[in-house]
């Protein structure tokens, strides 16, 4: 039986379109294989720095977001990803102070873990060491990362910086039984005497945490520095110091 002109027409038409449904099929799967947001991550997970610089020279974005790992930079912190980390701050677009959703920075990741290294390039790169609520100093502190302490104090690291509840590095390090670090914030100048929303100071944290010697000592340089400086309500006069 012979197909007639039309019927042969229409039997070419329905093969061409075929083609080009299952070519464009295949050409929106490798699109969505070909993710170079997803190969950024995957590659920060892994470290590998050498992918990170190849797809930031094909044009990705070191500052691309992921809705739940949120900034690139501030993801590779987290992850000790710090190879990868390293890789975006060679690139002069990466924003160094963005912050996950929750208000963490790269620098108080790195500040966390000890990475005074990391710390230092961040702060080198223009990462802010103060910031509103919980800070890098905070982050050190409460890791008892004693070096990392040093260095953001030097750097001017607010001593006192409170989170919006009221607590300062100096709590941190005195709940978490970081001894070294308190002492060290109170012979820097940090006032012991302060407590947060809880009604809790650092000998209370260290009373806790079961260093009732270093909660003594710490009571006692309370009172002394209440003695010399007063309170905010009350302070002492500079000439009565």
């Amino acid at each position: 039986m012979y197909m007639t002109y039309d019927e042969t027409r229409r039997g070419v038409l329905r093969s061409v379109v075929g083609v080009l449904v299952v070519g464009a099929q295949g050409l929106f799967a490798r699109a969505a294989v070909a993710d170079p947001y997803r190969d950024l991550f995957r590659a920060i997970e892994l470290d590998d720095a050498s992918e990170v610089r190849l797809l930031l020279l094909r044009g990705v974005s070191s500052n691309s977001p992921d809705p739940e790992r949120g900034p690139a930079i501030v993801f590779a912190a987290r992850q000790k990803s710090f190879s990868a980390l390293g890789a975006l701050l060679e690139n002069p677009a990466t924003d160094v102070n963005v912050l996950n959703r929750g208000g963490e920075s790269a620098l108080m990741y790195a500040a966390l873990f000890g990475e005074l290294d990391i710390v230092k390039r961040l702060v080198a790169r223009g990462a802010e060491v103060n910031k509103t609520d919980w800070t890098p100093l905070h982050y050190a502190a409460s890791t008892g990362r004693l070096s990392v302490v040093e260095y953001l104090l030097s750097q001017n690291a607010y001593i006192d910086a409170a989170s919006e509840n009221g607590t300062t590095p100096l709590m941190m390090a005195a709940r978490e039984n970081q001894t070294a670090v308190a002492r060290l914030l109170v012979n820097e100048g940090a006032d012991p005497s302060l407590r947060n929303e809880a009604g809790l100071g650092a000998s209370e944290y260290l009373m806790r945490a079961g260093s009732a010697a270093d909660a003594k000592w710490m009571q006692e340089r309370a009172a002394e520095y209440l003695a010399r400086y007063g309170t905010k309500a009350k302070p002492v006069p500079p000439d009565r110091r």
